[in-house]
């Protein structure tokens, strides 16, 4: 992205920020530090913002683990950034999917970017990917991350793969055995967060999602390319480019919110089977961009999702069954919208 560009994409920002909620500015690529210098400019312009003082703004970076220099961590911390790696597991897991140009394998260069962000940032995060290749080793993804001494954990799944009915059953074992490991590290006193397990146990606590926590794509939640485009959520870029039938606008022009409806089936919802679901109320059947991959359409569910989410609010109401009469409260913030509470308390000290 030029410096002219990320001027025009901070004053679109800025003139569009909200007064009233927290505004969550975040580097992706590709891999953003490798355009750190412009990341520190970007930054600079926002703070010097006339509307900044008015404005809460919250930064996040998500790096592929390759580079993290003292620098970076010192900015890091004086911006209050939040920091997320990608890491897909072990040496043999990771490194057949994340490689360097020359071919060899980015696993070790990665574990000691996560431990030295253990050690020197307050809260690092890890976004793992669930995929055809990836499903039934993810128990051992998350005890490979815990030794590393990871307590955020983000599991994403893959919507664009070919899942069938065998990885809904595989997908099933693999969450029994992450309750376990789960349940342990509670009775341990040493929490974590797994996503796919506490944002299912705040959701159930709380009655459901709340308006605030659906999909807001191209309403409140956008991507803007280094072109200065912009496309309703960073999950569905692709090339970036202004003739896609994703983009949604520019900078320089504003967004159609129009084009949104490209990638809407007719009749709101199209799902006749979501519409009674007794789970309803507790599903991501609004994510956009994960219908997107899975179905080609906003508001149509794919198959693996409905079943994953399924099988995840099983193992929340279990994990739920199994620790509340154990330690009761133990749950309280999750109550409350935070369910990273417990793994960062730990984390502060």
């Amino acid at each position: 992205m030029s410096v002219g560009t990320a001027e025009k994409v901070v004053s679109f920002i800025m003139a569009n920020a909200s007064t009233e909620e927290e505004n969550r500015i975040g580097f992706f690529g590709g891999e953003p530090l490798l355009e750190f210098d412009l990341m520190k400019k970007i930054v600079a312009l926002i703070k010097n913002h006339p509307r900044y003082q008015e404005i809460k703004v919250r930064f996040k970076v998500t790096s592929n683990g390759t580079i993290f220099t003292d620098e970076m961590v010192e900015f890091f911390l004086e911006h209050n950034f939040s920091y997320c790696i990608s890491c897909d597991g072990d040496r043999q897991t990771h490194d057949a999917f994340r490689r360097f140009k020359d071919g060899t394998g980015s696993s070790e260069t990665v574990s000691a970017t996560i431990r030295k962000a253990v050690e020197l940032l307050p809260a690092p995060q890890v976004n793992t990917v669930l995929s055809l290749d990836t499903l039934q080793y993810l128990p051992e993804t998350i005890r490979y991350l815990m030794g590393h001494g990871l307590k955020l954990m983000y599991v994403n799944t893959d919507y664009t793969a070919n899942w069938s009915q065998q990885e809904v059953v595989i997908l099933e074992s693999v969450l029994d055995e992450i309750a376990k490991i789960y349940i342990e590290s509670y009775r341990q006193n040493d929490p974590v967060f797994i996503s796919v397990v506490d944002e299912k146990i705040s959701v159930i606590l709380r009655g459901g999602y709340s308006p605030g926590e659906k999909c807001h794509m191209g309403m409140k939640e956008m991507a803007i390319t280094p072109e200065g485009n912009i496309f309703p959520c960073e999950r569905i870029v692709y090339d970036g480019a202004s003739d896609s039938t994703l983009c949604i606008g520019n900078v320089d022009s504003g967004i159609d919110i129009s084009r949104l409806s490209c990638h809407m089936m007719d009749g709101g919802e199209t799902n006749s089977e979501c519409v009674n679901c007794s789970i309803r109320d507790y599903c991501v059947h609004w994510c956009g961009c994960s219908n997107f991959h899975a179905t080609g359409y906003y508001n149509r569910v794919g198959a693996f999702l409905c079943a994953g989410q399924k099988a995840a609010l099983s193992v929340a109401f279990h994990v739920l069954e199994i620790l509340e009469p154990e330690m009761p409260g133990i749950f309280a913030l999750h109550e409350v919208g935070m369910p990273t509470a417990n793994a960062q308390r730990l984390l502060s000290g």
